[in-house]
């Protein structure tokens, strides 16, 4: 039974990468020529961002736009000194706007900010993040289309010398990667962490709404629901990650929870051809992936430590070289390089269940490889990456299924699970 199992969610995996691989090497879409820019008013809600609101600031003002740029930082009630860090930037730039406001959430920040916004083109930025010297150029040269309703980027971790760094912004690549493949079949509907919108489009629909954790999915699905046509830009940022697990579980957690609530707001989008491939791939594939963790995760960690009873423990070995290789293999690609050796020499069953798992295991790895040569470079860190990968994305699959029971069940767990809006890079 769990053979027939793990063949179904091999196989539809198999399926996935394979239209990945399609969408992400496809050629490149004919890039704007837009030498009209428009007026543009870039939005930063911001909550305690003392440490790097300062950095965000500067990149804004260096980055390149052949028109004045008005910067309209919404401090949402910020306890420490960002306040205070803003005051001095604001009274040194005439086009700078603070607006204080009594921690309304992310998405009435952003309102309140759109409110004394001047510009045709409105870019929200998250306080944590810093754009490239181009970003502003690259963002709003989609606009010269008339139909365009908003422009999404590429997002990139700021890593430093903490591990944890170094996996959450490949997996940033990879996420990038994904939305440059919906890109190419018109399903664009994610505005993550920096977007560029019409003005007359965001009045459209009334505004980000409060109403949901994911105001940046939101908002483009009703945008979709409005005809807009909506794209992703090659414009780069670079945001602040959690440096704890702790922080990084809060996050997921209120991603995975934000795109529960917006799917539920939103049954009508999902397998309904009139919404395009958004509606027919985008956001069911999206969905698939909480089905996908409640099934695979169980199973993942019951033939793990099955394989440790039955090898290991049942002959009272705890604690050896043998079982710390077992988990070596388990936890690193060395381990299906190993199986797949002895499995060829004999020693190994060659199974069916192991041949789904070695082409699901290949088709990844030629994907991944795929969305770093169309969004980043390959780096020596993404190899250490890729070789210890499994158990990260053990964790993130559990984004998936941990927020799904948050909101089945939310008076009974959300005391104890409580995710602030504010609290990602903690």
């Amino acid at each position: 039974m769990i053979e027939l199992i793990l063949s179904f969610f091999f196989i539809a995996m198999m399926f996935l990468y394979v239209s990945w691989l399609v969408l992400v090497l496809l050629p490149k879409k004919e890039g704007y020529n837009n030498e009209d820019y428009p007026p543009i008013s870039v939005l930063l809600p911001a909550h305690n961002e003392e440490a790097i609101i300062r950095d965000t600031i500067k990149a804004l003002r260096e980055a390149k736009y052949p028109r004045i740029k008005q910067i309209i930082v919404i401090d949402d009630g910020s306890t420490d000194k960002t306040g205070e860090i803003l005051d001095e930037l604001s009274s040194m730039d005439p086009n700078m706007l603070i607006i204080k406001t009594n921690h309304l959430g992310k998405a009435n920040a952003l309102n309140r900010g759109l409110k004394s916004a001047e510009g045709d083109i409105i870019v929200t930025l998250d306080a944590d993040s810093k754009v490239d010297v181009n970003a502003l150029t690259d963002i709003t040269r989609p606009f010269a289309d008339e139909k365009v309703g908003a422009v999404s980027g590429i997002i990139r971790g700021i890593v430093n010398r903490n591990i944890l760094t170094w996996f959450q912004d490949f997996e940033y690549v990879l996420s990038s990667g994904w939305r440059y493949a919906l890109n190419n079949i018109n399903s664009t509907y994610i505005f993550p962490g920096f977007a560029a919108y019409r003005r007359k489009a965001l009045a459209s629909v009334g505004g980000f709404k409060q109403d949901t954790l994911a105001e940046d999915f939101d908002i483009g699905v009703r945008l979709r629901k409005k005809d807009y046509r909506l794209v992703m830009s090659n414009a780069i940022i670079y945001t602040k990650m959690p440096q704890t697990i702790r922080g990084l579980i809060r996050q997921r957690m209120r991603w995975g929870r934000g795109t529960l609530q917006v799917i539920k707001k939103h049954p009508d989008v999902p397998f309904n051809k009139g919404f395009g491939a958004a509606g027919l791939y985008g956001i069911p594939s999206q969905m698939y992936w909480f089905l996908h963790s409640f099934v695979v995760i169980p199973l993942t960690f019951y033939q793990i430590f099955a394989g440790y009873l039955k090898y290991f423990a049942g002959y009272n070995d705890y604690l050896s070289f043998n079982v710390i290789k077992y988990f070596f293999n388990w936890f690193s690609v060395y381990g299906m390089i190993d199986y797949t050796e002895k499995a060829l020499a004999g020693t190994y069953d060659f199974t069916f269940i192991f041949l789904l798992s070695m082409v699901v295991f290949l088709l990844g790895l030629f994907y991944n490889f795929a969305v770093i040569y169309r969004i980043s470079t390959l780096k020596l860190r993404y190899i250490f990456v890729l070789f210890f990968f499994f158990p990260y994305s053990v964790f993130a699959l559990a984004s998936y299924s941990f927020p799904s029971i948050v909101e089945l069940w939310p008076k009974k767990t959300d005391a104890a699970l409580r995710v602030n809006v504010w609290e990602k890079n903690r």
